[in-house]
């Protein structure tokens, strides 16, 4: 058994020596040939043939495939590395729109999409709160009425109060808007007429809502109960400014 080990061995050893031989003596043929006759000879064996002849029987070795531990990112802040040739799943419209519902926010008070801020336009779609507002406000007096701690009693106080300031605020400035329209009217009219239209100042503007602020509060009776706050409020001014508060 031995013999016929070591008689097999060194006969593998000859075939490969004169495997490479007839390769280095066809390269050498070669050398002597034309590229023309090169070109001729690959034809007419093939070029599987004629790569084997020169190169061997040995195949080359196979390109390595792309696997997933290529396609990491050498960096974590790198956006991954994905091949062009994978086919990107499709999407049907419904899904789209669903996905997009999920994803957009937006802020109506910064987009364009809502349109420009118009002060009249949104005054006079809210002018119902006011309403609303009232309506909470007789709902916290009843609340008053039944809430004994003072802390909570000077919570819902103060809420009341900011409630009434802010109806209070917009009776004025609808107020103010039907002014504004009147006196436009009257400058469109004198100009129809072909007269000089009267424009009146900021003193005058000052003057004139003055006038109608106390008409108004000498209808509904709280103009005693004004002036007492205002003669309140004027007093304690002259008492800072004389230093002696």
């Amino acid at each position: 058994m031995d013999t016929s080990s070591s008689e097999s061995a060194p006969d593998s050893e000859p075939e490969e020596v004169s495997e490479d031989e007839s390769q280095s003596a066809i390269r050498e043929d070669l050398k002597g040939m034309s590229f023309e006759e090169i070109m001729q000879l690959k034809e007419q064996l093939g070029a599987k043939v004629y790569k084997e002849a020169v190169l061997g029987s040995k195949s080359a070795p196979a390109k390595k495939q792309k696997t997933k531990t290529d396609l990491k990112r050498l960096n974590k802040n790198r956006p991954r590395e994905m091949s062009s040739r994978k086919q990107v799943p499709f999407l049907g419209a419904e899904h789209r729109v669903e996905r997009k519902k999920e994803v957009e926010l937006r802020d109506p008070r910064f987009d364009e999409k809502s349109g420009e801020y118009n002060i009249d336009t949104f005054k006079k779609n809210y002018k119902f709160v006011t309403k609303i507002r009232d309506k909470e406000v007789g709902q916290l007096k009843k609340q008053l009425d039944e809430v004994a701690d003072t802390e909570e009693k000077q919570k819902i106080k103060h809420t009341m109060q900011r409630l009434i300031n802010k109806n209070v605020e917009d009776k004025r400035w609808h107020l103010k808007q039907q002014t504004l329209k009147k006196e436009r009217d009257n400058i469109q009219k004198s100009h129809n007429e072909g007269q000089q239209p009267h424009y009146l100042t900021k003193k005058e503007r000052r003057a004139k809502e003055l006038v109608s602020q106390f008409e108004l509060l000498k209808s509904t009776g709280k103009l005693n109960k004004h002036l007492e706050k205002r003669r309140k409020k004027n007093a304690a001014k002259d008492r800072k400014r004389i230093g002696l508060d």
